[in-house]
């Protein structure tokens, strides 16, 4: 081997061959040629040296190349070139070397198999190239995605804590003072239950796929209708609840727990805000792929605009972003006398 380096490394520029040498010792490619049945390196670009501190003498067999590879990545290299070389099928690498400092730099190898005239491979010829900065911003740019990942679940706990536990506490809240009597020991005790079942639905809401779609509208709004009536009782707000028997089609789990948030957080500012006498609350489906809900007051009204602009609808704005994100639409016009909360969520037909 080293003759043979030594020999190209001698070639006169002026030559075809030394042209070809030329050219290839100038990139920043490091060019390779490995005898197949040998196993020994015939040529190793002298750009080898500066990048990874090995001297070219230092090459001599593949044994050297599988020695200088990151342990983690060793195995799954090796494995795949000599699989692939003896098929005769060109491949790619990407695996950390090992530097003559002791330490690790991304690598990536472009390998060309030789055949001879009966089809066995002959011969590897081939480039490394230093891909570091590219696995740097790459891991950097995977940084930033976990990082969204965890800011993105903060935010989505922060809109189900608010719009779920916050609408229970607020139910809680008002029936305490606002009612006439002397809560008893099974009131409390369900008004806690009410709060454990909401931080249920919390967790269950980042565990979707565990969640059961109730059987059909009536499983479903029964328990919300329920929940809700007996603090409008206390309230003196009749509520009139407007709903189909069954599904045409059912939502998914996903879709099924964002409208269940938004018609707590949606009745729970009727309770806060409006000073309504008179709710309704309607859940159909006009067409086999969309679910439309409606929550209709006769309270006081607000400015939608306006709130928009001041940036005080938090609340406004995470039903938005909740429905939104799963397929749905949330409209709200409101003037005194008369406030509408509309979504339209669009449903996926069986197959």
């Amino acid at each position: 081997m080293l003759d043979t380096l030594t020999r190209l490394r001698t070639l006169e520029p002026n030559t075809d061959n030394g042209l070809y040498q030329t050219l290839l010792e100038s990139t920043l490619a490091i060019p390779f040629r490995i005898d197949w049945a040998s196993k020994k390196y015939t040529y190793v670009g002298p750009q080898i040296e500066p990048l990874l501190g090995w001297s070219l003498e230092s090459w001599q067999t593949v044994d050297d190349w599988v020695a200088r590879i990151h342990p983690d990545d060793r195995e799954r290299t090796v494995t795949r070139c000599v699989e692939l070389s003896i098929a005769g099928v060109d491949h790619e690498a990407e695996y950390r070397a090992l530097t003559s400092d002791n330490s690790f730099i991304w690598v990536r190898e472009v390998v060309h198999v030789l055949s001879d005239e009966h089809g066995q491979t002959s011969a590897l010829i081939g480039f490394t190239f230093d891909i570091s900065k590219q696995k740097k911003s790459e891991q950097m740019l995977e940084a930033q995605k976990l990082s969204n990942v965890r800011l993105q679940e903060r935010l989505n706990l922060t809109h189900d804590l608010h719009d779920g536990l916050g609408g229970a506490l607020v139910h809680m809240i008002a029936l305490v003072e606002q009612g006439n009597e002397v809560l008893a020991k099974p009131q409390v005790l369900s008004m806690l239950k009410l709060i454990r079942n909401d931080l249920r639905l919390t967790i269950d809401t980042n565990t979707s796929t565990q969640v059961r779609v109730p059987e059909s509208l009536q499983d479903w709004v029964a328990p919300l209708r329920h929940r809700f009536n007996n603090l409008f009782d206390v309230l003196g707000i009749t509520c009139h609840w407007q709903f189909a028997q069954n599904w045409r089609t059912p939502p998914n789990a996903y879709q099924y727990l964002a409208m269940s948030r938004l018609i707590e957080e949606a009745l729970t500012n009727v309770i806060k805000h409006s000073k309504a006498r008179q709710v309704r609350l309607c859940l159909v489906q006009p067409e086999p792929d969309a679910l439309v809900l409606e929550i209709e007051d006769d309270g006081i009204g607000f400015d939608v605009p306006a709130v928009k602009a001041s940036g005080l609808g938090i609340g406004m704005h995470s039903m938005a972003v909740r429905i939104a994100r799963v397929g749905g639409v949330l409209n709200i016009d409101s003037r005194p006398g008369c406030t509408l909360l509309t979504v339209r969520l669009a449903l996926s037909q069986p197959s």
